[in-house]
């Protein structure tokens, strides 16, 4: 399954539902290769925000569209 990323995307983490993330910005560091700055959550625990790859985000082995989460 192929999906864009943009700011606002919701996904979770395929082997771990609890685990998600919302896409905050996209940018393109100096290596060329792009990121994605996102709010990490496990359950309702805020973990902050970190950086991943767009192609780590695009591989459904490791992400999953999440659609609307709550809260």
């Amino acid at each position: 399954m192929r999906y864009e990323i943009d700011a606002g995307t919701r996904l979770k983490k395929a082997d771990s539902p609890g685990y998600t993330l919302e896409v905050l910005e996209l940018f393109t560091p100096a290596d060329g290769l792009p990121h994605a700055r996102t709010r990490v959550r496990i359950l309702s625990y805020d973990l902050g925000v970190r950086l991943y790859s767009i192609s780590a985000l695009k591989d459904a082995r490791l992400f999953v569209p999440a659609g609307d989460l709550d809260g």
